[in-house]
């Protein structure tokens, strides 16, 4: 951990704090061709999920896109970012008709849950993705699978999925969307490994988000107060402030230290600070200024 201790209240920031390796490639890949290259350069949807980042991104000319609109704008010759969550197959293609120049910002991490996806169908097996159907990881792991694929979120749809699916005799291949937890994993290997001879596991949760839940329960434990930083549109900032509130520590999300409520720190004798996986360093800066500033 490091440690900022300001008059009477310890500030505690967790080592896995900002950027991901995952989401400081696809910024560093988008800043570049924006202050390196001329023209007009696009990213299909947010590049990533934070809403301070996408904006700076904004002001250095990146304009975000949703290629099922209607009204797209010229883009033949410019440069697209396929965003750190990547995209599907058949957008892929839509846009290189359009005469897109595509630049994969994809995290390396996605591509291999994208992958390891297409290779449990090509070897006959049923497969589950385990993580949100609506997000654009999972749109895109189930966009470029070549195959029927069964989304689920819980242990309780598991154990749904398995009552239809018992009586088929191919194995099971389990795929993760890199930012849900090892809980939910292990719930529902448990609901399945009764009811199916042959799963198998591809383990492609992100290491880095892992670590940061990890450091976030442990600091939450022993804090008056936690504080995580990151968009409200997050998944993994999501589970992060739920592991802080399991550890039974009033917990706050902010997206940008303006949003610090000073009553927050009444009574308070440390502070903890975390920030999801798409939150800039230079956020977790503001907040841990902003925290010992009220605290003096």
């Amino acid at each position: 951990m490091l440690y900022l201790e300001h008059m009477a209240i310890n500030i505690e920031v967790t080592r896995d704090s900002s950027f991901c390796p995952g989401v400081d490639r696809a910024f560093k890949i988008a800043e570049k061709i924006l202050l390196e290259k001329g023209g007009r350069t696009f990213s299909v949807g947010p590049l990533i999920h934070n809403p301070e980042v996408v904006r700076r991104l904004g002001t250095l000319g990146l304009e975000v896109i949703d290629p099922d609109d209607a009204r797209l704008p010229d883009l033949r010759g410019h440069n697209v970012v396929i965003r750190s969550h990547g995209i599907d197959t058949a957008t892929e293609q839509k846009l290189q008709e359009l005469g897109a120049v595509l630049v994969d910002a994809t995290c390396p991490t996605v591509k291999r849950a994208q992958q390891a996806t297409r290779r449990l169908l090509e070897t006959g097996h049923r497969v589950v993705v385990l993580g949100a159907a609506s997000h654009p990881e999972v749109r895109s792991i189930v966009g470029r699978a070549g195959g029927p694929v069964a989304v689920l979120q819980t242990a309780n749809e598991a154990a749904l999925w398995a009552e239809i699916e018992t009586d088929r005799p191919a194995p099971v291949g389990i795929v993760c969307q890199t930012t849900i937890s090892r809980d939910l994993l292990s719930a529902v290997r448990a609901v399945l490994a009764p009811v199916f001879d042959e799963i198998t596991v591809m383990d492609t949760i992100c290491a880095s988000v892992t670590r940061r839940q990890e450091e976030a329960s442990e600091l939450a434990g022993r804090v008056d107060v936690m504080i995580v930083v990151g968009g409200r549109n997050s998944s993994n900032t999501s589970q992060l402030v739920e592991k802080c509130e399991a550890a039974a520590v009033p917990t706050h999300l902010i997206e940008n230290a303006s949003e610090i409520d000073p009553e927050w720190l009444e009574g308070v004798a440390s502070a903890g600070v975390t920030g999801g996986a798409s939150t800039p360093e230079w956020l977790i800066k503001e907040t841990t200024e902003k925290l010992r500033a009220l605290a003096s």
